[in-house]
């Protein structure tokens, strides 16, 4: 049993994030200790399974086997941020989250590209975040625990998070953007796409299935890629200066 786990309570309102006990863990208490131990644990073992990736160890070996796809590593980091969640904590929830943002921005060019896992993992990181700048969780507008006394993000937080959120998005559009731009942002086509395969075998009357399944999947993802972090960038707003953060810039 993960640390916390009894403490999730059940709520009318689907979300993507658990509900939180009512008051934060005591600062140096044993809890939290073990919060922190679970969660050290937790992220060092994806790290070291991400640094695997390449290897593949004998059967008897005692290695511990390397990530395949990026939808493992979604499996294994969710838990650590619903527990984290629970732990209605700020002083912990805000760093660590930080975290494990920073690091999917590092793991996600190293894999295949997995839209569906991609999405549900910085969706679930979105709320998260996008709560905490509020002090209450953005779906059900309950305020969170920690908060009670005007509580807030720090501004170095926040331009950690800025950062974060802005390396994200290029990311993404890097990682899962199927088009290929020049200089100058207009799309060129792959080689590989120009010319169909005429070899294919067409049956009368399915001949734009195929090619229909393709362009919803396209606007799907094309819609998700606009929406990474977009509730962050919704409440961070313009409050720190510079560009707007919603822009995507090479670096």
């Amino acid at each position: 049993m993960t640390p916390l786990a009894s403490s999730v309570a059940p709520s009318s309102i689907t979300s993507p994030l658990p509900q939180p006990r009512r008051h934060p863990l005591k600062p140096g208490s044993p809890k939290e200790s073990e919060l922190i131990r679970y969660l050290d644990h937790g992220l060092n073992a994806v790290q070291l399974r991400v640094e695997n990736r390449l290897q593949k160890p004998a059967k008897d070996s005692s290695e511990i086997r390397g990530y395949q796809h990026f939808g493992e590593i979604e499996r294994d980091i969710e838990p650590l941020i619903d527990v984290l969640w629970v732990s209605g904590s700020p002083n912990l929830q805000v760093p660590y989250l930080l975290n494990i943002a920073r690091s999917l921005t590092e793991y996600l060019p190293l894999f295949p590209a997995s839209p569906k896992a991609t999405f549900r993992l910085l969706d679930k990181l979105d709320l998260a975040f996008s709560s905490l700048l509020q002090g209450k969780d953005a779906d059900k507008g309950e305020p969170l625990p920690g908060f009670e006394n005007g509580r807030t993000v720090s501004i170095t937080d926040k331009v950690r998070l800025k950062g974060i959120v802005d390396r994200t998005r290029l990311v993404v559009v890097r990682t899962l953007g199927d088009e290929l731009v020049d200089e100058e942002g207009e799309a060129l086509v792959r080689e590989d796409e120009a010319m169909p395969n005429d070899d294919t075998v067409k049956f009368e009357g399915f001949e734009n299935n195929d090619s229909d399944d393709e362009e919803d999947d396209e606007d799907w993802k094309e819609a998700q890629i606009g929406r990474v972090y977009e509730r962050t960038i919704g409440e961070l707003g313009d409050v720190l200066g510079g560009p707007p953060i919603g822009i995507i810039t090479e670096e």
